[in-house]
């Protein structure tokens, strides 16, 4: 009789314990790896949105011809008469709202709070001009105060 060359019962139980353990590290890992990326991609798209909200009003500010406060006893809001056409803004406590030129508009979900629409330092009135908008929003858990500042030409003031 001839002997046949095999593993023994116990050889094959040892390496399947062994493949078993490798298997459980590598998931683990890969749970681990899997689990930072989701949150790194949400920190980034946080961080993107503020920075686009951020980016968007300076240059609106920057380009506005004039700015109102809108009379809207709902929500605070403002309207930036730009070259291109009319951007509103309306500021809620979850998010801000962008419409731009009544084409598109963009919500970014940004904590607003406390928004103070101002006018050489005195609080706007409904309908009137607006040269400062301030307001405390949340960011990685730190609070940032935001500011933005028109300068108006005295030409826009008269028009």
């Amino acid at each position: 009789m001839r002997k046949l060359a095999a593993f023994t019962l116990l050889e094959v139980t040892i390496a399947m314990l062994l493949i078993s353990i490798v298997l459980g590290i590598t998931y683990t890992a890969y749970r681990l790896v899997s689990r930072s990326y989701v949150t790194y991609a949400q920190k980034q798209e946080r961080l993107a949105t503020f920075l686009t909200a951020d980016k968007l009003l300076r240059q609106d500010f920057l380009q506005a011809k004039g700015i109102v406060k809108l009379a809207d006893g709902t929500a605070k809001g403002l309207e930036l008469e730009t070259p291109q056409g009319l951007i509103t803004y309306q500021f809620a406590e979850a998010y801000l709202l962008r419409d731009q030129h009544a084409l598109r508009i963009d919500t970014f979900k940004l904590a607003v709070k406390a928004p103070g629409l101002f006018f050489e330092g005195e609080p706007a009135e409904a309908d009137g001009k607006v040269d400062q908008l301030h307001f405390e929003t949340q960011l990685e858990g730190a609070a940032l105060i935001l500011n933005y500042k028109k300068l108006y030409s005295a030409q826009d003031l008269f028009d």
